[in-house]
């Protein structure tokens, strides 16, 4: 899969198109590749030659000292034929192009990327896009967004698409409020050559790659995706999502990325039959990377709930039934420990509600019996503790889950911060992300994530 390997770890990379001019595409690019560090060779390539950056501009890519491994094309579309012949005829292996007005924009832009391809193929060029915003990778320090970006947080997702939004608003959203590391992203466009397929095969053999996101609008090759899907999900997690389900969305993907959608019944056939996970929307594709990402595959499907309030527990136990879960009873020696906190009227059981015992011992002592108690029940496969956060639920709740993890490392551990004061969700969010336990708005995403985890984890026994 060395040509995959060119768009994510090049040795050397031209941008033709380069500018001097702050907020141009061809000058973010350059400014994203040094703010990553790239650790190889960096082009820009101008007409009119000079300096961008620190960085020497050559005027063509027949100027350059060597082939480059990668060539990010910033160019108008009118421009894009002569410049994937300049190519051809110097060698190069794998072109950007994130120009729009190709295959997305009628009979004279398809006839242009069919041209392109003409060019490409039989020069053994591979083409990412037309209408691709770039890749990142984490590992080598590649950035070709034409979106600033601030270096990402190394991790073990990878996510790639018919969307430029992982490569712009998605990865300044990971990096600000959702704490897990990214190992590579690609934003493929109207997928002229490179496709799903081809990233799918490359990102299961990514041995960086933990757990892989993708978004797709259609594919063309049915049989392989299949078959690559397969392949890559009894490797590692796959979180996939396809849009087009209803009329009116298939008819906004051919004018997004001129893609045929398809019909839904064969793509849900095919997902289910794959042992991906199939996510709806991008929170949840988020959602669920971090549990894998971060937490240990469960055992079984039995849950243990601790919670501030009386409706955590009543959505907790309406979600897990949705999501394939179970509430298993508590053993009498666990109740007997979590009796310590709670007044006699009130029930000692799974889901267990502790306000009670909040009122009368504090929001510290509480967690801290009757949480470590449900964990160490051995019905229990996976732990959901659940807060408010208002004054009277303050606590150390980083200490609360170090001590969990401790105890219970083979355990998934999630955190529910349910309504409150908005500072304190973002501190307790990323005091407890930065730890590894995910924390997530309502129980529902919370389970739904936790039995996405099951279900990979029942697959792959």
């Amino acid at each position: 899969m060395r040509e995959m390997k060119d768009f994510f770890e090049p040795e050397s990379v031209a941008v033709v198109g380069a500018s001097r001019t702050p907020g141009k595409g061809g000058h973010t690019i350059v400014s994203n590749m040094l703010e990553f560090g790239f650790s190889g060779r960096l082009y820009p390539v101008n007409p009119a030659a000079g300096e961008i950056l620190g960085l020497e501009v050559y005027r063509s890519v027949a100027d350059l000292p060597e082939p480059p491994d990668l060539v990010v094309a910033v160019l108008p579309r009118s421009q894009t034929v002569d410049l994937i012949k300049e190519c051809a005829a110097a060698g190069v292996k794998s072109v950007i192009i994130p120009a729009a007005g190709f295959s997305d924009a009628g009979d004279e832009g398809r006839r242009l990327e069919r041209e392109v391809m003409d060019i490409a193929r039989p020069a053994g060029m591979r083409v990412m896009g037309p209408n691709s915003i770039g890749t990142v990778s984490t590992g080598s320090g590649l950035a070709t967004s034409i979106v600033t970006l601030d270096r990402l947080k190394p991790g073990g997702v990878s996510v790639f698409g018919q969307t430029g939004m992982f490569a712009s608003g998605l990865a300044r959203w990971i990096n600000t409020s959702e704490y897990f590391g990214v190992r590579k992203i690609a934003c493929l466009g109207n997928k002229a050559d490179v496709d799903e397929n081809d990233l799918l095969e490359h990102l299961a053999v990514d041995d960086g790659t933990r757990v892989i996101g993708a978004y797709t609008e259609g594919v063309r090759d049915g049989v392989r995706f299949a078959r690559a899907l397969k392949h890559a999900a009894s490797r590692k997690p796959v979180l996939i999502m396809k849009s087009g389900r209803t009329e009116i969305g298939r008819r906004a993907i051919a004018s997004h990325t001129g893609t045929l959608a398809g019909a839904e019944e064969i793509y849900s056939g095919t997902i289910e039959g794959s042992g991906a996970v199939r996510v709806s929307d991008f929170e949840e594709m988020f959602d669920c990377a971090k549990a894998f990402e971060w937490l240990p595959l469960p055992r079984g499907n039995r849950v243990g709930i601790v919670s501030i309030t009386g409706v955590g527990c009543v959505l907790s136990a309406d979600a897990a039934g949705r999501f394939g879960l179970e509430l298993p009873r508590l053993t009498e020696a666990t109740i007997a420990v979590m009796r310590d906190s709670l007044p006699d009227w009130a029930p000692a059981s799974n889901p267990a509600d502790i306000w009670a015992g909040i009122e009368s011992l504090g929001a510290e002592a509480t967690y801290n019996k009757v949480a470590p108690a449900i964990a160490s029940d051995p019905s229990i496969d996976m732990l959901v503790a659940i807060f408010t956060l208002i004054p009277e639920s303050s606590l150390d709740v980083a200490g609360l889950f170090a001590a969990l993890k401790e105890e219970h490392p083979e355990m998934p551990l999630a955190a529910v911060l349910m309504a409150g004061e908005a500072d304190m969700h973002l501190e307790w969010k990323k005091s407890l992300e930065l730890m590894g336990v995910p924390a997530y708005t309502s129980p529902e995403r919370a389970l739904r994530a936790l039995g996405a985890m099951w279900k990979y984890a029942k697959r792959s026994a």
